[in-house]
């Protein structure tokens, strides 16, 4: 029971941690894109951090991991890492910028509940579906109020990010459906390096493998690396697996406003007005479906929490 209370009372600071970690990922793609190609710096960014984590997993191996997991895990990073993060820096490099890039991924929640609902029996509630509702509501407001701003982008970059919102979807209910126990780290390893094999060919393949010599793209890249593949996408598995589907995908909300502020604090990315009433809206509906989540447990849940917690 103390567990519980516990988890119960961090659950806001993690969900404050998640949401500065998430969004500073589409951060990263602005610093990255201006100096490099969207190509280049993910794949060096993955070969990076997947050298890293590999290298570790050899070290401090404790288990051999079954063919499933392995394939499992393959998966969960072509879709999570590659594809979804291909479309949204290729979209930041078009013109998009990275506050309307993170305000299309946040309708990533309504996607995730409703296939959760069909697929996996993790039905939102009444109040959770309308909180999610009026969510959506807010991220159409900004984005119809921030769309006036930047006339000169071409429209058809705007749909390149909802491929990425799609394949977080079904990354998001892969990893529901398979109820694998891998642990955080073998999960990590194996994605990032399912990312790094997938960015080098399309980088070989595009002539954009080329080591970056700017020091803002390096900057750009060791950003990603910390702060939104170790922090935030990290996070994202482990709030994933201790409160489900509905509970995770409603923090993707408030990662859009977070990135609008973050944008305008680091590129002058100009907010609107109608932009910040929809703000306002998104963070009354994640207000809803949180109120809702509070007022219940899943004991059943914590071992496993334990177990990505602690890495296996």
């Amino acid at each position: 029971m103390n567990g519980v209370l516990t988890a119960a009372r961090s659950r806001p600071i993690v969900a404050v941690i998640f949401v500065i970690m998430w969004s500073s990922g589409f951060i990263g793609a602005g610093l990255g894109t201006a100096v490099s190609s969207a190509v280049t710096i993910l794949m060096w960014r993955f070969i990076v951090v997947g050298a890293v984590l590999v290298t570790l997993q050899f070290v401090v191996r404790r288990h051999r991991l079954s063919r499933r997991e392995v394939l499992v895990q393959a998966v969960l990073g072509l879709f999570s890492q590659s594809i979804y993060l291909l479309s949204m820096f290729g979209a930041v490099q078009l013109g998009v910028t990275s506050g309307i890039v993170s305000l299309i991924d946040a309708l990533q929640p309504v996607c995730a509940s409703a296939f959760a609902g069909l697929l996996l029996g993790e039905r939102a509630s009444a109040r959770q579906w309308g909180g999610l509702g009026i969510g959506l509501i807010g991220v159409a407001v900004v984005i119809n109020g921030d769309l006036g701003l930047r006339p000169g982008v071409a429209t058809w970059a705007y749909l390149i990010p909802f491929a990425g919102m799609v394949a977080l979807t079904v990354a998001t209910l892969v990893e529901r459906k398979a109820k694998l126990r891998t642990s955080l780290m073998d999960s990590l390893a194996i994605q990032c390096a399912t990312s790094a094999a997938f960015f080098t060919l399309l980088g070989l393949a595009t002539g954009q493998a080329p080591m970056p010599t700017a020091g803002r793209a390096w900057l750009a890249i060791a950003w990603l690396i910390f702060l939104a593949t170790l922090g935030g996408y990290g996070l994202y598995w482990i709030i994933l697996r201790r409160n489900g589907v509905t509970y995770v995908s409603s923090l993707i909300y408030l990662t859009a406003p977070a990135t609008l502020i973050w944008g305008f604090l680091m590129f002058g990315d100009a907010i609107s007005a109608v932009s910040g009433i929809g703000i306002a809206i998104c963070l009354g509906g994640v207000a809803l479906v949180h109120s809702q989540h509070t007022r219940s447990t899943a004991p059943e849940r914590t071992p496993v929490a334990d177990r990505a917690s602690s890495g296996g």
